[in-house]
């Protein structure tokens, strides 16, 4: 029998917790400490197998008096990460070991999770990711004719890049962009911001700013990278960057950098037809993860929502 237990946030050892995560055969950004608290406070406990040998966040709220399993925003990922090969025995271990407190589970695994139990409604999720190992004109070769094309009226228009521009920049520019699709907008920003500058100060996340020749902000992205793999956090044109096709030149340059690395580029999304068309264009691979939903209430608030 496996021996995992529950343990509460404040007893977490968050070194050894880290250590896994860094050390885990299908470690990612998501689970580490610093991202888990920027995003979930101490709203987060865990499921721990031995002495951090492999290990699971649950990250909650409560409503109606009723403690439930949820996905942050800005967090593609969690599931179980471990040192070794997740077998199905002790992935379903893990699942069994989620307390029966927590009446209600909307959550997403991770790519190495597979998991299928009783009274659990599963979705298969999708991501798009790019090999690193080629060089740049290898992945250059698998964009497909209007990525090319926008690249190419993006130098002859000419551009220039800023490597390291501020959080502050990048998050104004994505909300601008896309606050609508938020809840509680100024309050995310606030949290995804402070998660995006501690990760920087970890050199787990580094920025990205398109200008025009005239100076004019285009693009601006902010992306993870940690455990060999970037992800395309938050990033958006300005206006002036929508009708220059700015979103290519950004995520060109990026790949154009880190080609030829040990690295994955990945979208973290979409499911969205349109958003997904997007990725492809630069000869993404897709790769599915599940989310699960499990529903334990009484029938008189089954309604929850996060």
């Amino acid at each position: 029998m496996e021996n995992i237990r529950y343990i509460k946030h404040k007893h977490i050892d968050q070194t050894k917790w880290d250590a896994c995560i860094s050390r885990a055969y299908n470690g990612m950004v998501y689970p580490y400490s610093f991202f888990l608290n920027s995003m979930a406070g101490k709203r987060w406990d865990a499921l721990i197998l031995g002495d951090y040998e492999a290990v699971m966040p649950l990250v909650w709220k409560k409503k109606f008096g009723f403690k439930y399993l949820y996905q942050p925003y800005f967090c593609q990922q969690l599931g179980v990460y471990s040192l070794n090969k997740i077998t199905s025995e002790r992935m379903q271990a893990f699942m069994l070991s989620i307390p029966k407190s927590f009446k209600y589970w909307n959550m997403h695994l991770n790519y190495e999770n597979a998991y299928y139990g009783p009274k659990t409604t599963f979705i298969s999720r999708s991501s798009y990711c790019i090999d690193l190992k080629q060089n740049y004109a290898e992945i250059y070769d698998q964009y497909n004719a209007d990525a090319k094309k926008n690249l190419a009226k993006a130098i002859i228009e000419g551009y220039e890049v800023e490597n390291n521009c501020s959080v502050e920049l990048v998050a104004d520019c994505f909300f601008a962009a896309y606050g609508q699709h938020y809840p509680k907008t100024n309050t995310l920003k606030k949290l995804i911001s402070h998660c995006a500058q501690k990760a920087i100060g970890l050199n787990k996340g580094f920025t990205r700013a398109i200008y025009d020749k005239q100076g004019q902000l285009l693009c601006a992205g902010f992306f993870f990278q940690s455990n060999k793999r970037i992800h395309y956090a938050m990033a958006a044109p300005t206006e002036a960057g929508k009708k220059l096709g700015a979103t290519h030149i950004l995520i060109d340059e990026v790949l154009k950098a880190y080609a030829g690395s040990d690295q994955v580029f990945d979208f973290e999304g979409s499911d969205i037809q349109s958003v997904a068309y997007f990725y492809a264009k630069f000869g993404s691979v897709c790769q599915h993860y599940l989310q699960i939903i499990q529903n334990n209430l009484p029938w008189w608030c089954r309604f929850l929502k996060n």
